[in-house]
């Protein structure tokens, strides 16, 4: 891992299912922690976070905040984000978010990879990855087009989901965001590129934007 250069970074990724946390410095790994939740992180999550935020050293505080946006879990990302900013609040520094899928093992080990999944209301979503950086916004495709183009895409496949909410014979990887891996991600950043995030909203990561249903008249 890159040497970090300045105090003590925390990085969160709460989106995904197996949520992780890890607390570094220019030293190294200060401490790291993990656990399940599938629809429960706002109650999960605060238990293993404040025992990780106890292993800052007296007298410091964290120089940045780093989360996993998604896509991913709708209440995960939000409970990952709101965490993130409730803690940068305190320690006086800001939040970076990163795309979930910068943060997977083979971002570090290809070119390009390309992310896919299920994005609902019968469509897929399919985005290229490229040197560690994700090329937003995804394209929306439905069934037919997804599985053509995602054909003609080289390099490897990656997906958050289980693999039974793809199309049939897609050729595709389950693979995981974790926070050492959103960290690797963010240091292999110029300062530049990290002031630019650091300076942008940090908001949800949506395929779409939200579907509100409106109520019948009466």
């Amino acid at each position: 891992m890159p040497m970090i250069k300045n105090h003590i970074i925390l990085a969160l990724e709460t989106s995904v299912a197996q949520a992780t946390m890890i607390l570094a410095s220019k030293s190294g790994i200060l401490s790291q922690k993990s656990f399940r939740s599938e629809r429960s992180q706002e109650c999960d999550l605060f238990t293993p976070l404040l025992d990780l935020l106890s292993k800052i050293p007296s007298g410091e505080k964290l120089s940045a905040v780093v989360v996993g946006i998604g896509p991913g879990s709708y209440n995960g990302t939000r409970v990952g984000i709101a965490a993130a900013q409730a803690i940068a609040q305190v320690h006086g520094c800001r939040v970076a978010g990163l795309c979930s899928f910068e943060g997977v093992p083979e971002a570090f080990l290809n070119e390009t990879i390309w992310a896919v999944g299920d994005a609902r209301r019968d469509s897929y979503f399919l985005m290229p990855v490229q040197n560690g950086r994700a090329q937003i916004p995804p394209k929306l495709l439905d069934r037919e087009e997804f599985s053509i183009l995602l054909a003609q895409c080289e390099g490897p496949k990656v997906t958050f989901e289980t693999l039974h909410r793809l199309p049939e014979n897609i050729d595709c990887l389950e693979s995981h965001s974790d926070a050492e891996g959103l960290l690797k991600s963010w240091l292999a950043r110029s300062p530049e590129e990290q002031e630019d995030l650091l300076n942008m909203p940090v908001e949800a990561f949506y395929l779409r934007p939200p579907h509100i249903t409106k109520s019948k008249k009466k």
